[in-house]
């Protein structure tokens, strides 16, 4: 659906197969930007690509036409479709630097940040960057539209936002925890970090988040910042109170399912390591002031 005078959102369905063979239903937004310079802001998972090519037709568009992919961060499900669009389109693909490597070697990203079979059943094969953007770079897609980009890590190191002042729409990937939702982040200082940054980015109208099912619009935007941060912080008490609870020494696997428990969340999710990861990152760092 068209979210802004220039960008169209997608929301789009997948599935996260575990190694035990158990299912964890997802979603991903991939967002199309309709300007000279046709651009593709995310690819989702594989099985995706056939749906943003069709929408891309229904605007009188063909998908050959995409000049550019832009990767918000180099996680499976935002780049999942990358081979497909290069074999395609042959757009120019850009990210940040920090998540080059895992965008370019999929195998290497399995190494280290392995997610159940997401590789094997989800990605569509490796691509070469050759757009790297850096935080206050400004990407031209001709005519009056304009992206600027943030540098917003947290939830990956190279994670970006970016920002189209004309049209008044923020993307965030995946910086901004949804909550409710499984947190997974890497940094935790980073992240509350990043939130601020999107606090300060002015005259935003509609915000894209995409562990989020909707589009946040109007005095909603700084609202739902707000709400992620409280989020992070409702989570490092939560793992506070459970440490208090089993001790220091308590295994860390039990300390992921028990979190998962009080935030009234599927404790199956507690088998994945990026859930993981988060909660290691709460237990490396003081508790979180109010």
């Amino acid at each position: 659906m068209r979210v802004s005078p220039h960008v169209h959102s997608l929301l789009l369905n997948f599935e996260i197969e575990l190694l035990s063979g158990a299912r964890i239903p997802r979603f991903v937004p991939a967002y199309v930007i309709e300007a000279e310079r046709l651009t593709v802001v995310d690819t989702a998972v594989k099985s995706s690509a056939p749906i943003i090519f069709d929408y891309i037709e229904s605007l009188g568009r063909k998908p050959e036409e995409i000049e550019y992919v832009i990767n918000t961060h180099g996680h499976f499900d935002h780049v999942g479709g990358n081979g497909i669009f290069a074999e395609r389109a042959r757009p120019r693909f850009f990210a940040h630097p920090k998540d080059k490597a895992i965008i370019e070697c999929l195998e290497h990203q399995e190494r280290i940040r392995p997610v159940g079979k997401m590789r094997e059943q989800n990605t569509s094969g490796d691509v070469t960057v050759t757009g790297l953007l850096h935080e206050g770079d400004t990407l031209d897609l001709g005519g009056d539209v304009q992206v600027n980009v943030f540098h917003t890590p947290g939830h990956s190191p190279g994670s970006v936002s970016l920002f189209i002042p004309g049209d008044g729409t923020l993307f965030c990937g995946d910086v901004l925890p949804e909550p409710g939702a499984i947190p997974i982040y890497e940094d935790v200082g980073q992240t509350l970090d990043s939130l601020m940054t999107l606090r300060r980015v002015s005259g935003v109208t509609v915000l894209l988040s995409q562990l989020s099912d909707q589009v946040w619009s109007g005095d909603d935007v700084r609202t739902h910042i707000d709400d992620g941060e409280a989020y992070v912080r409702r989570v490092d008490r939560v793992i506070r109170q459970i440490i208090d609870r089993l001790g220091q020494h308590a295994p860390v696997s039990e300390v992921c399912r028990m979190v998962l428990r009080e935030l009234g969340l599927s404790e199956a999710a507690s088998a994945l390591p990026i859930y993981q990861t988060t909660v290691m990152a709460h237990l490396s760092i003081d508790p979180l002031e109010e």
